[in-house]
């Protein structure tokens, strides 16, 4: 009789967790945390579910000790469903039970969907500001390396249904270091900023398209790209000279110039020299940086093709960059660099004969103020 109560209410999952349920059959079990499931999927209950004292982390003890796939498959689907009422925040959705089996659940081999749904419970527990800290705090950024790992999108399917579900799972990733990057915690941002690997992640995301590497993973979707990128423009906002992680973001920003399906990166560029005088001379000096400009300045070649239109994305990229260009060559010490540099120099002449006496957004020709800085160091 005590063990069908037990089995019944919400005292089951407890003692299945903590030991003294483990005398319940497997089906029991399963009953019990599928009873759960089904609770937390209406609005109704999930409140009251967030606020009963060590629920949470029971379902999450579960998640680690049960050696039913099924049964730990539903488990991941409790917390995402838990995870979308959390309206109060409460603690034990961002505590380091919590945490650890989002992690184990980040990274399961048998099913896509577990995957999916821890996705999902970590994108609404980083939403907010709090949570974000104790997200990349947890084990020195675990987290962040299993957002990446699932961002890169090495683990495929054969089956079109599970590939589905993969991508929907990259899509939940790259949207949760994107609003993560937003957060106003700036422990949150430096961590993120200094996490080894990031950044060079997010631009490798972009990239895939062109890289026959198979260690580079399957080619994301337009919403993952955009995500990717969008989170480099903020962190192209956040990060200065002399940061260490200045290095790191301009040689992502280089990596990921090829990529022209959105203006992020060009305006990534644009910000990094408008934000801070002492980012403008790193720029300069940075490998690649100012070809990768020059490169985004210049016209494409379909600009030949008269038969092809310019698209706005194009020309707001050819614009973010020569703003950046402009913005660089106000840099004293950087002015040799840039004026040593034909790309450059190249792409300036060819935007002069092409661009308006003014650019929307500014009142003089950033063209022209460049060459009259640069002409003269030549």
């Amino acid at each position: 009789t005590s063990t069908t109560s037990t089995i019944s209410g919400f005292n089951g999952v407890v003692g299945a967790a903590s030991g003294t349920g483990l005398v319940m059959t497997e089906a029991a079990r399963f009953n019990t945390i599928a009873t759960l499931t089904n609770l937390a999927a209406s609005e109704d209950n999930r409140s009251t579910m967030l606020h009963t004292p060590s629920l949470v982390d029971n379902i999450a003890r579960i998640v680690q000790n049960e050696r039913s796939d099924v049964a730990r498959q539903c488990s991941a689907l409790a917390i995402m469903n838990l995870s979308n009422g959390d309206k109060d925040h409460v603690p034990e959705m961002a505590s380091e039970l919590l945490l650890e089996t989002l992690v184990l659940l980040l990274q399961d081999e048998t099913s896509p969907e577990t995957r999916r749904n821890a996705a999902v419970a970590l994108f609404n527990v980083a939403c907010a500001d709090e949570n974000t800290v104790r997200v990349v705090r947890y084990k020195d950024g675990v987290i962040l390396d299993a957002l990446l790992e699932m961002l890169l999108g090495r683990k495929k399917s054969d089956h079109d249904e599970q590939e589905e579900t993969n991508s929907s799972s990259r899509a939940d990733a790259a949207e949760t270091l994107f609003n993560m990057a937003c957060s106003e915690s700036e422990e949150t941002t430096t961590r993120m900023a200094k996490h080894a690997g990031l950044l060079d992640g997010l631009a490798n995301v972009l990239v895939q398209n062109n890289n026959n590497n198979n260690n580079a993973g399957a080619v994301a979707s337009i919403d993952v790209q955009l995500y990717c990128a969008a989170t480099l423009r903020r962190m192209a906002e956040l990060i200065h000279a002399p940061m260490a992680s200045q290095g790191p973001l301009l040689s992502s920003l280089v990596k990921a110039s090829t990529w022209t399906k959105a203006t992020d990166i060009a305006e990534a560029m644009e910000s990094h020299a408008t934000a801070a005088l002492e980012n403008r001379y790193p720029m300069a000096e940075h490998f690649g940086l100012l070809n990768a400009l020059a490169r985004m300045a210049s016209p494409s070649d379909n600009d030949n093709d008269t038969t092809t239109m310019e698209t706005a994305e194009s020309i707001k990229i050819r614009q973010s960059a020569i703003h950046a260009i402009e913005k660089l060559a106000r840099d004293q010490d950087a002015r040799t660099l840039l004026a040593n540099n034909e790309n450059i120099m190249m792409a300036l002449t060819q935007a002069s004969y092409g661009m308006d006496a003014t650019v929307e957004g500014h009142e003089s020709n950033p063209v022209q103020i460049a060459l009259k800085h640069l002409v003269p160091a030549m």
